[in-house]
């Protein structure tokens, strides 16, 4: 595994002068390197997430509220809250599944580890999204997607040590870049078309919009977790995963003080890491859940579908022109003037949502939103990378599930406070969200530039010292 991962990086460093583009569409030749290759399931997991989310889940609440009222510890919720507790529940399973599996990965030496929890997974979200198509009520659209989150994250649990399993640290942020760059583009296609379909359905008189968003999904998503699973597979082929620890070899326990002494500093790394992270996810997600609503009340479209659509397009199109850029120059000139970036157009963007009334200058923020989406993708990732280590990378990478779900639970939450603030004045909700949302943006640039260039700098002051140590096995 060591051999062939470490030819593989070397054979992507020589080709340091291939475009931009050539980079994102190839990264290395080698199969299981192939930075498209170890990136292509995103495509089709994050266009479900996003075309259930931002497409059909806001149709099924507003049905499921036709059916009755919505309580929860005795509180009626409105279309806002609904969907919002409707989102959440599902994001505490996804956190413990990424966990879970991530860590029983983890404990498999064999080259191709993830593939089987990727592939399982995969199969599991797609029958429970047709299943999802059924669902009427509040309980059953609660049960689906408590269901689909356990499958979805039980295959992305795994797959998020893919780049670390299989790239060279000094390539880790372009890897990122394309990572995001798929998972982009996934979203946003899939979520175009969906709200395209979305905009003509209809539950009594066209019922058939919702199946063919359906169906698309669901084969958008098997064909992409296929190609990846087929294309980085070991020679040997798949295999049942291991659950048993392995067994600790004499070089292995050789070195424990080395690992002990490095463990505090980067723990407190990444949990500096993970609040900013926190803090940034709920921005992004606070803008993207409430979109459709806010197009609806604030800015007056008829059918906010179709406004969404265009939202979709002008933000996935930016970001993907983004995430690649900002991985490659993050890898050449370190993050820390990027998260500055990210921050100000983070914050530029939300405040600038205050005072559109039209779907035109909504679409020329979207471009802000776009860039600030794009860094802070690539940009996270990349230095979640950085952080772990690589025996147990899963088992770490499954943390940033908890920061999803903080920075998610903060979002939906608000979802409650919008229908309050609005009932007491008209639109002052989505005024308070995003305002708290440029908040949230520059309260995490901060910190995240912060610990990139404290960590630059430990990094360059102790190479000689730590380079035996990091070479060494886990």
């Amino acid at each position: 595994m060591s051999n062939q991962s470490h030819d593989n990086a070397a054979d992507i460093q020589e080709r340091p002068h291939r475009s931009l583009l050539e980079r994102a569409k190839n990264g290395a030749r080698g199969g299981s390197n192939n930075f498209t290759n170890l990136s292509l399931y995103t495509f089709g997991i994050s266009g479900v997430w996003t075309g259930i989310g931002a497409g059909i889940l806001p149709f099924k609440v507003l049905e499921a509220l036709e059916l009755g009222d919505v309580t929860v510890i005795g509180y009626s919720l409105d279309k806002n809250g609904a969907l919002g507790m409707l989102s959440l529940m599902g994001l505490v399973v996804a956190a413990a599944a990424q966990l879970g599996s991530g860590a029983l990965s983890d404990r498999d030496p064999r080259i191709g580890r993830r593939l089987p929890f990727l592939l399982i997974g995969a199969v599991g979200l797609a029958g429970l999204t047709v299943l999802f198509g059924f669902t009427a009520s509040f309980v059953s659209l609660l049960l689906a997607m408590v269901a689909m989150q356990l499958f979805g994250n039980f295959a992305q649990g795994p797959a998020n040590a893919l780049i670390i399993d299989h790239v060279s640290v000094h390539k880790r942020g372009e890897a990122a870049g394309v990572l995001n760059l798929w998972r982009l583009l996934g979203a946003g296609s899939i979520t175009v078309i969906v709200l395209q379909f979305m905009a003509r359905y209809d539950n009594q008189d066209a019922p058939q919009w919702l199946w063919y968003s359906i169906g698309l999904m669901v084969i958008v998503l098997l064909i992409g977790v296929v190609w990846t699973v087929v294309t980085v597979r070991p020679k040997t082929g798949l295999f049942i995963p291991t659950l048993k620890r392995p067994k600790r070899t004499k070089s292995a326990t050789a070195e424990p003080s080395s690992s002990k002494i490095s463990k505090p500093k980067i723990s407190r790394n990444y949990l500096a890491f993970l609040v900013a992270l926190a803090f940034a996810l709920a921005s992004m997600s606070s803008m993207q859940i409430y979109a459709l609503f806010f197009l609806q009340d604030v800015v007056g479209l008829e059918n906010p579908a179709d406004g969404a659509d265009l939202l979709v397009v002008v933000i996935a199109a930016t970001a993907g022109l983004t995430v690649f850029p900002a991985g490659y120059f993050s890898d050449k000139y370190g993050k820390t003037n990027l998260f500055v970036i990210a921050g100000i157009s983070g914050v530029t963007s939300s405040l600038l949502l205050l005072l559109v009334s039209s779907i035109g200058p909504v679409l020329v923020v979207g471009v802000i939103v776009g860039i600030t989406v794009g860094l802070y993708m690539t940009l996270t990732w990349a230095v979640a990378n950085d952080l772990v280590s690589r025996s147990s990378a899963a088992r770490e990478l499954g943390y940033t599930s908890i920061a999803t779900l903080a920075g998610a639970t903060a979002a939906r939450f608000a979802g409650i406070g919008i229908d309050e603030l609005n009932n007491a004045s008209p639109n002052l909700g989505y005024k308070a969200i995003l305002v708290s949302a440029a908040v949230g943006f520059a309260l995490s640039s901060i910190i995240l530039a912060r610990l990139v260039r404290d960590s630059e700098t430990f990094t360059a002051g102790t190479t000689t010292e730590s380079a035996p140590a990091r070479s060494a096995p886990d």
